[in-house]
């Protein structure tokens, strides 16, 4: 199932498949490493929702991301039980929210190839503890805005807030990725 990124009929949003939107969604998701992923929690059964920061390992060209995880965390518990996600990221300049499908990874390979000196002082064991794995986010839609410059994001923030200027920005894009 796809996911769709929705606002508000009066928002400006331009939707599109193009694959220089594609590029730039990921130009865009290339400059920040810090992601907040959010899952169903498993453990509430309630359908809460639950947000947990990951360092990014690996921006895909297609949109797809890939962080190592401990395959005995909540977060992959999640992931197993309702593999719908959505991945947030936001910096001065701009902010992505990437929706889609979260699969877990058991290949020794990949996590070895993926490690860290980062993932060293968060993981135990090395690329070496099976319980190492990778958490991979298929990415179905990404909305994202600004990019540029922290000047032109501030500007064209304050354009869309106040109603005020020549509003040349048109807002967020929604690419459907492929």
């Amino acid at each position: 199932m796809t996911e769709h990124h929705d606002s508000s009929p009066a928002d400006p949003v331009t939707v599109t498949s193009d694959p220089e939107a594609v590029a730039e969604a990921h130009k865009v998701m290339s400059g920040m490493d810090i992601a907040m992923l959010t899952t169903v929690d498993s453990s509430s059964g309630d359908g809460r929702l639950t947000s947990r920061p990951l360092s990014t390992q690996v921006h895909e060209e297609d949109g797809d991301v890939l962080f190592l995880v401990r395959g005995s965390s909540a977060v992959v518990s999640d992931v197993r039980a309702h593999p719908n996600v959505n991945v947030a990221y936001s910096s001065m300049k701009a902010w992505v929210s990437l929706a889609g499908t979260a699969s877990i990874i058991e290949d020794r390979a990949l996590v070895e190839q993926l490690w860290s000196k980062g993932a060293d002082a968060f993981m135990e064991g090395g690329p070496e503890n099976p319980d190492n794995v990778v958490l991979k986010v298929n990415g179905d839609t990404v909305m994202y805005w600004g990019g540029s410059s922290l000047v032109g994001t501030a500007v064209d923030t304050l354009k869309m807030v106040t109603g005020k200027g020549d509003q040349e920005d048109p807002g967020p894009t929604v690419v459907e990725l492929p």
